[in-house]
């Protein structure tokens, strides 16, 4: 589990055991100096470096190595923290205020410098009653409130005051450090405050300042409130100044490592490409991580997000674009708002390329723009291996549809059927998701997987689509190099069992070459093939058919088999099966339709017209005609039969802004059963009394009117036949 409260971005480490970014031996040498100024004089020391470089955790470090030293050598180490306050007189009382409330507390040779204070505290401008009431210490209270009464009967001699307190520290000759942190987080006009403040208060004996902030937000702060350089305002405050060491690269990179590996720890086992992460990182990922703060924001805001999409991103992936989130907000919202522009295999070909080359290059230069000049060329690196569609925009580079596949079965992020779960965090419900396909894959049993493919084709989205069609590509991309040879005989059984289970018209791809999961089923089941030996292939389709009841989807395998071996034989490639075996598997295939034809419910079929035909070409033609003759003897029969074969076109005229969808029936295909006229005669007499119910009334029609052009002589199913219609 990964430890939220370490990974805090605010929260600096405090012991130099845990130091990850090598602040721990400038630390100590830090501290070694302090120990070893021995003047009374006040001294003002700073600790220079930038925002996030790590200089709370080393203001951590030394206060440790302090209090771990001898108690001889050990100052009374006051922090304050002027983002607390605001204005030069709160600043002032909240400072001494805090001297109150700590060093009496922690040494009792400053017992009696509590009234002191408060006295000196009241001179500058009234009682402030600050710490007592921020740190919990009931002795400040009391001594405020002496201070208070003596104030109101005594004259404020300041001068007397502070000589005073002088006096007092320089006899106990206690070192006192003062710690001041976070100054870089003021305003420009409160900076100018505390530096006053501490100008004014800095000469008191034995008392050390240390300052930390980043010198440049200083020096801008101070010259914009005096007109004055900043740089020449501070030397004349700060005797001895420190740079905070640049992080070591190689330290910087073990930290982010460590703490990757706790967050990305849930990752399922082999879905981590160490060389994706290595070409990520370097390439685009390395150069963002600067100080031991970028670290920190990187690995907190996977700890929040990556739980939520475990197993189902790419993990390299995710943490690169995470990264453009935390550091380069607006390459991110380019890419979450316009996917189309980055995911995908799409190449820049065609009569109009170099237009479109333009304009896809004209949009990734604006976002490429946002991006510091130091860091362009990186960051459209690590993007561009992130999305490699990108290659083809600037480079000639083009990858073809084979590669969808592999980024899909890898979760990444330039899939756009993966691409909204980086962003949305979450798999919708009507989605496909790892898991899904993980159990698929996991499946011992030709029943358990068919449970789950009918399990899917119940799981129907909003628009009446099931998860069947992205199932099946899914699993696809994964039978190469993910299903064991000895698991394709129980799949293939699944996918010849419930595949006509899965047939269904709203998972019917759209367009004149859109296809149904009948082709899903059976391009799965020509991928799984390839994994066997060729001498088992046949039997293990002839033992999946002789059980099968999904006739259409396993025809469909067949009808490929035929035409691949069919170009074998005229040179033009190989074929998973030998023609020779291919008439064996149309038999085994054509006497499984027989036995299941006996069932009542098989007119039912929605492709009975297809397996009725391939029965007739591929078995015994007279048993074909003899059923579909018996099933016809009844007008329900006939309507069902010819509706079977009815087939659907769409037009659109100019002015259409929809398209039209007509049913078409072609008599000629059912001659082989009868007399078409003679059928068409039944139907008209059934549209005459109106005995034709609505599910068959528009192939019903349709079949009378094509009988009718083809008795006149015409093309009973011509091309623009509807053209004329309203």
């Amino acid at each position: 589990m990964t430890d939220h409260a370490a990974l805090s971005s605010d929260r600096p480490s405090t012991d130099p055991k845990q130091d990850l970014f090598g602040h721990a031996p400038f630390a100590r040498t830090l501290a070694k100096a302090i120990r070893g100024y021995h003047g009374s004089d006040g001294i003002v020391l700073a600790l220079y470096g930038p925002w996030g470089s790590g200089k709370s955790t080393v203001l951590a470090y030394v206060q440790h190595e302090l209090e771990s030293g001898p108690e001889a050598d050990r100052p009374v180490v006051v922090p304050f923290n002027p983002w607390w306050f605001s204005g030069q007189e709160h600043l002032a009382k909240a400072f001494l205020g805090q001297l109150q409330a700590v060093l009496p507390a922690k040494y009792k040779g400053f017992e009696k410098i509590g009234n002191l204070l408060a006295e000196f505290s009241g001179a500058l401008g009234g009682v402030a009653d600050l710490a007592g009431k921020s740190f919990g210490i009931p002795f400040v209270g009391k001594v405020l409130e002496t201070g208070a009464k003596r104030l109101a009967t005594k004259p404020r001699d300041v001068p007397a005051l502070k000589k005073a307190l002088s006096d007092l520290l320089l006899a106990q000759k206690k070192r006192v450090l003062v710690v001041i942190d976070d100054i870089d987080r003021l305003a420009p006009d409160e900076v100018r405050q505390l530096f006053t403040v501490i100008k004014a208060l800095a000469d008191f004996p034995y008392v050390t300042y240390l300052l930390a902030f980043d010198r440049e937000v200083a020096t801008t702060a101070i010259s914009e409130q005096t007109g004055l350089p900043g740089e020449r305002y501070l030397e004349k405050i700060i005797q001895v100044p420190f740079e905070l060491p640049r992080p070591d690269r190689t330290a910087l990179r073990q930290a982010l490592f460590k703490r990757l590996d706790a967050v990305m720890a849930p990752t399922p086992e082999g879905r981590f490409d160490n060389m994706h992460w290595n070409n990520i990182f370097h390439s685009g990922l390395d150069p963002l991580i600067t100080v031991p703060r970028d670290v920190v924001r990187l690995t907190n805001a996977l700890s929040v997000t990556y739980p939520a999409v475990v197993g189902e991103v790419n993990p390299v992936d995710f943490i690169a674009i995470e990264a453009l989130r935390v550091f380069q907000p607006a390459v991110y919202d380019a890419i979450r708002t316009t996917p189309g522009e980055f995911t995908g295999h799409a190449s820049l070909g065609g009569y109009d390329a170099g237009e479109v080359r333009q304009r896809a290059q004209a949009f990734h230069e604006g976002w490429l723009r946002t991006i510091p000049e130091s860091l362009r060329a990186s960051t459209k690196d690590m993007v561009e291996r992130l999305f490699p569609h990108l290659e083809s925009v600037w480079g000639n580079v083009h990858y073809g549809t084979d590669f969808v596949g592999e980024w899909r079965r890898k979760l990444r992020i330039c899939s756009p059927e993966i691409f909204p779960t980086y962003f949305k965090l979450s798999v919708t419900q009507d989605a496909v998701s790892r898991a899904d396909i993980d159990a698929l894959l996991a499946a011992r049993s030709s029943a358990s997987f068919a449970s789950m493919l009918e399990a899917a084709a119940g799981a129907k989205g909003a628009d009446g689509v099931s998860k069947v069609p992205a199932l099946l590509d899914r699993l696809r991309d994964h039978v190469a190099k993910d299903v064991d040879a000895a698991n394709v005989q129980p799949i293939i059984e699944a996918l010849f069992d419930v595949g006509d289970k899965l047939l269904s018209r709203a998972d019917q791809d759209t367009g004149m070459f859109g296809f149904g999961n009948e082709t899903r089923v059976g391009r799965t089941a020509y991928d799984l093939l390839k994994k066997v030996a060729p001498t088992q292939r046949v039997p293990v389709l002839i033992r999946a058919l002789d059980h099968g009841q999904a006739l259409r989807c396993s025809q469909y395998l067949i009808v490929s088999l035929a035409q691949e071996a069919e170009k074998a034989a005229k040179g033009e490639g190989a074929s998973l099966i030998p023609a020779a075996e291919i008439q064996a598997l149309k038999a085994v295939w054509s006497v499984r339709v027989k036995q299941l034809s006996a069932d009542a419910g098989f007119i039912d079929h929605p492709a009975v017209a297809w397996l009725v035909n391939a029965w007739r070409e591929w078995g015994i033609a007279a048993e074909a005609v003899a059923w579909w003759k018996a099933a016809a003897v009844s007008d329900e029969g006939l309507l069902k039969l010819i509706t079977a074969q009815a087939s659907e076109s769409r037009t659109q005229s100019g002015s259409d802004l929809a398209w039209r969808t007509h049913q078409r029936v072609d008599p000629r295909s059912l001659e082989p059963y009868g007399d078409v006229q003679a059928l068409a005669e039944r139907v008209r007499k059934l549209l005459d009394r109106s005995g034709v119910a609505e599910p068959n009334l528009a192939a019903a029609k349709q079949f009378v009117l094509a009988c009718d052009r083809m008795k006149a002589g015409m093309e009973p199913d011509a091309f623009g036949l509807f053209d004329d219609e309203d």
